[in-house]
């Protein structure tokens, strides 16, 4: 029978004074509901309870249910908005939120840890540098040599192992949930028995104390073939330990701002892992290293932060305590821990980073990039385009991956963009002419020519948007909020009082009879928010793409000449992954 921790478990535990140990084991792509179906006689010898993965849907905590952000995840305690794995073909994670690797090793060089994969990215692709500190580093093992190896570097002393197993996923991914799949499950128990028998004989031999979590990176879908969407099924995971956790791991909270996914918010978070390894290993989780995710031993913070309905920030905890709150690292305010919840009073440009502090255990929670918008967009090529935001930061955007590149957003600087740097804060639209040069307009009135195949503004620039230089545009100069290159060569421009014109390339002239109205006859779909563009772009010959105010975007049919349905839609890192990154 399953140990299923649907009561409360103790808040505490009795730790011994021995040296601490841990072994992290992930099994990649296990379902839960299959481990619980099953006879698994070796997870039925730890603590296991639902977790979720994913981060909260809507919010700037939204990820992907893949490998990649899922295991940076498990080993940062950090949702993608923070470590920036956005999918299996990211790059190097954001160094500004290191791996439980580093961490240990900062806080302690001497300790001993390892890191033996069989899924090669985690060492090296997303943590290599992370990595390079640790005492042994494996990639690309069989499961059973990753065991092998890790059984191994316990019984030489190591003090730390991580390993990963992948058996489940890869028959998940090849058969679907049957019977294929349920022997990958029973195999990897035979896998973690293997595990778990070497961890007791260390204990028996050393008297160590030894904290063992097993985990998973994802659920799937309701076929078992897939992962990587927001659903109850993919964003299911597990924690299972060999100890007694606190009562974030074994209490189902019911009452939240946010009920989805069958309340699957009111299990523990994936960003617990690393928070609980770190405290048992002794390294106490720092206000500054602001971590999303809440020990599961030892004192409780505030629990299930999120957006709340009325407040800002909302929270559970049935303490009689006081909430501590920081933004960005500056204490703002204390609340009482039965609040439901906190408003900020101040209007934050940029990134809102809180850490809320209660029975001196920290946990963060990322506010929506507040009042950040697109204000410009040179789409340079069929798989490149440049993102510009109102917080003087661009993004370069993958078109063919559909996502931002690792490493941005970055600074427009002269060094980055020569000749625009000077003139940051005041770029409002920009467009690819697609005859070598791009125009940058800026909201002084005057506008920039950039040179594409030398990479650099033309000498003489800026100049002013006037009647001789762009015939027609003169009196709008200073209120040009968006341009679209369009088919043949035409681009349109978009006034801040609602209206456009159109503008020809080749005669180099606005055309007779603008402007004209957004309305919904012009343009439908868009009459509704005709003084709410920001930019807009042509992706592509049959689409088109309006950003708007308030971090939102509208698809634009090229085809139809009309709006696609369903939109706007918000923009997150679902639909534009990495473009609001701070």
């Amino acid at each position: 029978m399953k140990l299923l921790l649907t009561g409360v478990l103790l808040g505490s535990a009795s730790w011994s004074s021995a040296a601490p140990k841990a072994l992290l084991v992930g099994i990649d792509g296990a379902q839960y509901e299959r481990i619980q179906a099953l006879n698994t006689p070796n997870f039925d010898r730890l603590y296991i309870n639902r977790a979720y993965t994913g981060g909260i849907a809507g919010e700037s905590s939204q990820q992907s249910t893949y490998s990649g952000p899922g295991w940076s995840t498990i080993v940062t305690g950090n949702w993608v908005h923070k470590h920036q794995v956005t999918s299996n073909s990211s790059g190097l994670a954001n160094p500004a939120y290191p791996s439980i690797f580093k961490r240990l090793k900062q806080a302690n060089s001497n300790l001993k840890v390892a890191s033996i994969v069989n899924w090669a990215p985690i060492n090296t692709q997303f943590f290599t540098n992370d990595v390079a500190l640790i005492n042994k580093v494996q990639s690309g093992l069989s499961d059973t040599n990753v065991v092998t190896e890790a059984i191994s570097f316990m019984n030489s002393g190591g003090d730390f192992t991580f390993v990963h197993l992948d058996g489940p996923d890869h028959a998940g991914h090849s058969y679907g949930f049957g019977s294929s799949y349920d022997a990958s499950i029973m195999t990897a128990d035979q896998q973690l028995g293997q595990l778990l028998n070497a961890v007791e004989q260390l204990k028996q031999t050393t008297g160590d104390d030894w904290l063992v979590l097993v985990t998973t990176d994802h659920g799937r879908e309701a076929t078992g073939f897939n992962h990587g969407n927001q659903t109850f099924g993919e964003k299911t995971i597990f924690i299972a330990s060999n100890k007694v956790l606190n009562q974030e791991f074994s209490q189902h909270v019911t009452n939240l701002a946010n009920t989805s996914f069958n309340n699957i918010y009111g299990y523990a978070a994936q960003t617990s892992i690393t928070p609980t390894l770190l405290r048992h290993m002794g390294v106490e989780p720092q206000l500054s290293w602001q971590l999303d995710g809440l020990p599961l031993i030892g004192n409780l913070g505030v629990r299930k932060v999120m957006a709340g309905t009325n407040t800002d920030i909302a929270w559970y905890s049935d303490s009689t305590g006081t909430v501590d709150i920081y933004r960005n690292g500056t204490y703002v305010d204390s609340a009482l821990a039965t609040s439901p919840g906190w408003n900020d009073p101040a209007t934050v440009q940029g990134v809102p980073d809180y850490s809320l502090v209660l029975n001196n255990t920290p946990v963060s929670y990322r506010g929506a990039l507040s009042n950040v918008d697109i204000t410009a967009i040179l789409n340079w090529s069929t798989s490149r385009a440049y993102f510009f935001r109102s917080d003087n930061r661009y993004v370069r955007y993958n078109k063919t991956t559909d996502q931002s590149d690792s490493g941005y957003p970055a600074d427009i600087t002269n060094s980055n963009w020569p000749g625009l740097g000077n003139y940051k804060n005041l770029i409002t639209a920009s467009f690819n002419a697609e005859n070598g040069k791009s125009y940058f307009f800026l909201s002084d009135g005057n506008y920039i020519q950039y040179d594409n195949a030398t990479d650099k503004a033309d000498a003489g620039y800026p100049k002013p948007t006037n009647n001789t230089n762009w015939s027609g545009l003169g009196n709008y100069a200073q209120d040009i909020r968006a341009t679209l290159r369009w088919t043949g060569n035409k681009v349109y421009f978009f006034f801040a009082n609602g209206t456009y014109s159109r503008y020809d390339l080749v005669n180099n002239s606005v055309d007779s009879g603008y402007p004209k109205p957004v309305n919904n006859s012009n343009w439908p779909g868009l009459g509704n928010y005709a003084t709410e563009i920001t930019e807009a772009v042509k992706w592509s010959n049959t689409r088109a793409y309006f950003f708007l105010s308030n971090q939102r975007y509208v698809r634009y049919s090229i085809t139809n000449d009309s709006t696609d349905a369903g939109y706007p839609a918000a923009v997150n890192n679902t639909t534009w992954p990495g473009l609001l990154n701070p």
